[in-house]
């Protein structure tokens, strides 16, 4: 197809044949399918499994994409069909408090927000979407561990800290654990400035989505005032959840 190019319009291509046939897809197949070189179609897909917009399952050794994919263009359905999508949900959660909303996924020892609504009136630094935070930091991080057995946790924090070149940044996995078991009672995480100094982030989990990884929703600002809006900031972060439960039934 002249005028275009080539990198790009295969990245198109390959969401547009998941779009057609509903089915995750092996390198093979979709090498076959669209024509391309499996050595470029392997080093594209992987491209876009470290980007967070494609899930691997290793049993089946497939590719099918995640929900980030569904948001890129979810602000469109809302201007032309209404605001019900789940980023007018996010939209309206970032105007009531004033503060940046995330939503987040695994990514190996890190959480990778696939959602980034930031806020300019907080007066900390904004971050992009597709930005990777340390999973035993990150509250989103700390709330998706949460849902793990403690053996996967410690293993998850021991490679962490192999990572980890300043001594100081490592995790204590015993200490992991006990903030990991607090999560679980209260159904909510905190990070308390452990990423960002200044910064607090209140995260709960999503509920789940067939065919998607385990994702969290997260609201971020400056610590002291998060502090004093947690409970209210659960509530919503519950109500949202709540919504989101109705909409996949």
């Amino acid at each position: 197809m002249e005028g275009t190019v080539k990198s790009a319009r295969r990245v198109l291509e390959i969401f547009e044949f998941f779009a057609e046939t509903h089915a995750p897809a092996t390198v093979k197949e979709l090498s076959q399918q669209l024509g391309y070189p499996q050595s470029s179609t392997s080093k594209l897909l992987a491209s876009l499994l470290m980007l967070g917009y494609l899930r691997y399952e290793a049993s089946t050794r497939s590719y099918r994409p995640t929900l980030r994919v569904m948001l890129l263009g979810s602000w469109v359905h809302d201007e032309i069909f209404g605001h019900g999508s789940v980023i007018s949900l996010l939209e309206n959660l970032r105007q009531e408090f004033g503060h940046s909303v995330l939503v987040g996924m695994q990514q190996g020892i890190h959480v990778r927000y696939v959602v980034t609504l930031c806020s300019d009136t907080t007066g900390l630094p904004p971050f992009a979407t597709g930005t990777l935070r340390p999973i035993c930091r990150a509250a989103v991080g700390k709330i998706l561990l949460s849902r793990k057995r403690n053996s996967e946790i410690a293993l998850i924090a021991r490679r962490a800290n192999a990572q980890e070149t300043d001594v100081e940044r490592r995790i204590s996995v015993p200490q992991l654990l006990e903030d990991i078991e607090l999560c679980r009672q209260r159904g909510w995480a905190e990070s308390h400035g452990s990423v960002v100094t200044g910064r607090n982030v209140v995260a709960m989990s999503l509920p789940p989505i067939a065919g998607q990884p385990e994702l969290a929703i997260g609201l971020g600002g400056p610590e002291e005032v998060i502090s004093r809006q947690s409970e209210l900031i659960v509530s919503r972060l519950k109500a949202i959840g709540k919504i989101l439960e109705g909409n996949a039934v």
